[in-house]
């Protein structure tokens, strides 16, 4: 892993400065040293990955599964940090603005493997295409969840620095077409194997995205595209692979290499994920009574995936999907980026917009069993909506910021943050569904203009 690490740091501080810096080759130097042989062009990936695994936007103290369940409902912040606070009472200014630096650093990464794999005659094909497929996916990943917070962003699709350092922000919309066409090609790429780091060799773990992930992400973005049968088709092709998927008891769920994975990222700080210790240690955040009041009596995931905390009188509930948190433990847990359980939502919507009753109810009732719940008796379209976002509200939560993005597309921001701000400490307006554009963007990129109200 260490020599992972180092060829992507080395590419990645290249790409940072060339971004900032037009003119120097020493990227294309980089380039055409890392994607001469499988092992350092398998490298790029693999760096990108633990890297990503070594803090936010996906673990701990700066990820969205923090950030954006504070701009929501799910949490009340007990830490007194100026910049958590800001969030947490959707008051973010343009000074401090998390996630879009990281973000469009992996971006680079992706672009710059793009280029290099393409340029590359020195790679094994199959490697290669793997490679290929994964830079493709990444690049999707992250647009994914920028537009998710900031709405019209630069769509870079090369490293040219000349052309990026100008960029102007794109429509959501056509980004949305880019990423498809982006996990289309992945799609075409990429192995129907989990793979090590080798990228020839099966794993059992999960930790290098394969085809399902593609597909899985795939059904995200037709979803929030309201594209609800191409939906239910990448949802489909994953849920039916039942040799390699299936819906897990809850305790069992975020253990390492579970069924119900479909891309995991593998701790590397220590032998646990940063969300356990975040969220069983550091504590910076108790789930608010907006959430802990919608649980049904008798739903596991309240007793399985919440702890508590008793303070005189008064209980506290903070997450607990995550249940390691020191030393090294018989059963690991994986960071979860993709699983089963969301794609088994993600159909269950799409039928109820195609008017597929029966397919929404038994999508529904698969999670629900799961969560030890009985079956669902009403099944009116507008009963199953509403069990829909119920169920995604409590089996997503402190999940990659799904409450944030839920409220957002299914247009639940008005009817519920006035309230939620209020009792957070803040002042609700609907401008502050979009982060602001960070200011040293601004000042970087002339091109760039910034969201309104800020």
């Amino acid at each position: 892993m260490r020599l992972y690490t180092i060829i992507f740091l080395l590419l990645f501080f290249c790409g940072c400065k060339k971004m900032l810096d037009a003119g120097l080759p020493t990227d294309k130097i980089v380039s055409a040293t890392v994607y001469a042989s499988d092992a350092t062009a398998a490298g790029v990936m693999t760096g990108l990955y633990y890297t990503m695994s070594s803090g936010g936007p996906a673990t701990g103290n700066e990820s969205l599964s923090l950030i954006a369940g504070l701009s929501a409902d799910e949490y009340k912040l007990v830490n007194s940090d100026e910049g958590l606070r800001a969030i947490y009472q959707n008051a973010l200014t343009p000074m401090v603005v998390p996630a879009w630096a990281k973000l469009f650093n992996y971006i680079y990464v992706a672009n710059s493997a793009l280029a290099g794999l393409s340029n590359s005659n020195s790679l094994t094909p199959a490697v290669k295409s793997q490679l290929m497929g994964e830079a493709y996916f990444i690049r999707a990943f992250c647009y994914s969840y920028l537009v998710g917070l900031f709405g019209d962003v630069p769509l870079l699709l090369s490293t040219d620095a000349q052309n990026n350092k100008l960029a102007a922000r794109t429509n959501v919309d056509k980004i949305y077409e880019q990423m498809v066409a982006d996990l289309l090609r992945a799609r075409q790429l990429m192995n129907d194997q989990y793979l090590r780091a080798d990228i020839s060799t099966p794993s059992t773990d999960r930790v290098r995205p394969s085809k399902w992930a593609v597909n899985a992400l795939l059904a995200r973005v037709y979803l929030y595209s309201k594209k609800w049968q191409e939906a239910m088709a990448a949802a489909d092709s994953v849920i039916n692979n039942t040799s390699l998927f299936e819906l897990v008891p809850i305790g069992s769920v975020f253990l390492q290499g579970s069924k119900e994975a479909i891309w995991q990222l593998q701790p590397v700080v220590a032998n646990y994920t940063q969300d356990g210790q975040l969220f069983n240690v550091d504590r910076p955040v108790y789930l608010s009574p907006y959430l802990m009041n919608v649980f049904e009596n008798g739903d596991r995931r309240k007793t399985s995936w919440t702890n508590k905390v008793i303070v005189g009188n008064s209980v506290y509930y903070y997450p607990y999907k995550y249940k390691v948190y020191e030393g090294v433990k018989l059963n690991p847990e994986y960071l979860m980026v993709l699983r089963l359980g969301e794609l088994y939502l993600i159909k269950a919507e799409a039928a109820v917009n195609l008017g597929d009753r029966t397919t929404s109810a038994m999508c529904i009732n698969a999670i629900r069993e799961r969560a030890g719940l009985g079956l669902m008796k009403d099944t009116t379209i507008a009963a199953l909506s509403i069990a829909i976002q119920h169920e995604r509200q409590v089996e997503l939560f402190a999940e990659w910021g799904h409450r944030w993005f839920d409220l957002k597309r299914v247009e639940g921001l008005q009817v519920v943050m006035p309230e939620v701000t209020k009792w957070k400490g803040g002042n609700w307006d609907d401008y502050k569904k979009l982060y602001p554009i960070p200011e040293n963007e601004l000042q970087l990129d002339r091109a760039l203009v910034q969201n309104t109200g800020y």
